[in-house]
């Protein structure tokens, strides 16, 4: 009898640890979303004839960026006109002659390019630099679909404006493309960005985009003026991006551009702005709509992880004392299945987007993920919060 309900533990304990393995392997953003998938089944919503795009561009920060990778944006193969709107602080000489130079040297004569500069006033209140000058470029343009991106990252070819917008149809209010850092980037970095982006492109590619977490972002300029641009976002200093996608985002209307010769290529970033680009998030991600189910899918993801190796460990250890050799075996079998899987879903993930992390790192930092969350949220909670917002009290 007792050898009995020894016998039926073990084989309900090994059938749990089973299933659960692999469960936790399939509840996997690299599982849900892959990219030659999406590009095999989804097809290209081209355009019929390729419209002309305002290019919007910010340098507030960060001028010696300018010089680095403002030539790359100039340099587009395009086949109709476009516009880059540059915008600076008002009587920054250096940085308009720095623009004048750097268009006189790289413009590429053969393209239909106009380059306009337009400038934020000396005195504003209640919002951000930052959403002010993104605003100010949207004014300025003279297309009705405005590219947004940063003087902190350049195109990964001469191709990538045109492969944005052919997705500029009827149809479409908004296109998405994939940004990825740069090989100079601790390789934690660059995957967690990798990680983040497949729960968003999966969102984007079911037809309703929640956020972006890069600066690749087309859109129509006369949602954003209809709209009145950031209103609703206006008291947070940062976050326009996401703040973008989540407001104008329109069910089946978003399309998602990630072939490489798309992708934007950010910089390396220093700790300070890594850290800032999280707290920030952290800071506006309570006034994003639609944000209960990606958060109820990273918790349930991570939890099924963790909850898998513990009870694989767990089942081990037991078993080991207990001389029960079945439920040994099993439990190093479910746990093996688990990262078996993972890492192969991992591998693919990196394939796909040409990173260079092996596998077995992949592991380690996805494993990581959940106590960086909550390393982060313990950063924000210490923060000053005045540092979030442009209302400081």
């Amino acid at each position: 009898m007792n050898a009995l309900s020894i016998d039926l533990f073990t084989i309900i304990s090994s059938i749990v640890l089973l299933l659960l393995s692999i469960a936790s392997a399939l509840l996997n953003p690299f599982f849900r979303f892959s990219k030659k998938r999406y590009d095999k089944y989804t097809g290209t919503d081209q355009a019929s004839a390729i419209p002309s795009v305002s290019l919007i561009l910010t340098p507030l920060d960060d001028i010696s960026q300018l010089k680095k990778n403002l030539p790359a944006f100039l340099s587009q193969t395009f086949p109709t006109a476009y516009q880059v709107v540059i915008v600076i602080e008002q009587g920054d000489h250096d940085t308009e002659s720095l623009v004048a130079n750097i268009v006189n040297e790289t413009k590429n004569k053969d393209a239909q390019t106009d380059i306009y500069i337009t400038y934020i006033p000396k005195t504003y209140r209640y919002v951000s630099k930052k959403k002010l000058a993104m605003t100010l470029g949207v004014k300025a343009a003279k297309y009705d679909w405005v590219l947004f991106t940063e003087l902190s990252c350049r195109p990964a070819s001469a191709q990538w404006l045109t492969l944005m917008a052919r997705h500029c149809t009827q149809d479409n209010n908004l296109v998405i493309g994939y940004t990825a850092y740069d090989r100079a980037t601790p390789s934690f970095r660059r995957f967690e960005r990798m990680y983040e982006s497949h729960y968003l492109m999966r969102a984007t590619a079911k037809g309703m985009p929640f956020r972006t977490n890069g600066y690749n972002l087309l859109m129509r300029k006369k949602d954003f003026m209809e709209q009145d641009g950031f209103l609703g976002n206006l008291h947070l200093m940062r976050g326009e991006y996401d703040f973008l996608v989540n407001k104008y985002a329109r069910k089946n209307c978003a399309a998602l551009e990630i072939s490489s010769n798309a992708w934007i290529v950010e910089d390396a970033p220093t700790d300070k702005t890594f850290l800032n680009k999280h707290l920030y998030l952290l800071a506006s991600s309570s006034y994003l709509n639609r944000r209960a189910w990606q958060k109820l899918l990273f918790i349930m993801d991570h939890t099924t992880l963790h909850l898998s190796n513990l009870l694989c460990v767990m089942a081990a250890i037991y078993a080991a004392f207990r001389d029960n050799w079945p439920l040994l075996g099993t439990a190093v079998g479910a746990f093996l299945i688990g990262v078996t899987l993972r890492g192969l879903f991992a591998r693919r993930a990196v394939t796909d987007f040409e990173e260079s992390i092996s596998p077995l790192k992949a592991l380690f930092f996805e494993y990581t993920l959940a106590f960086r969350r909550l390393q982060y949220k313990l950063r924000y909670r210490m923060a000053d919060k005045n540092d979030f917002t442009t209302h400081k009290l």
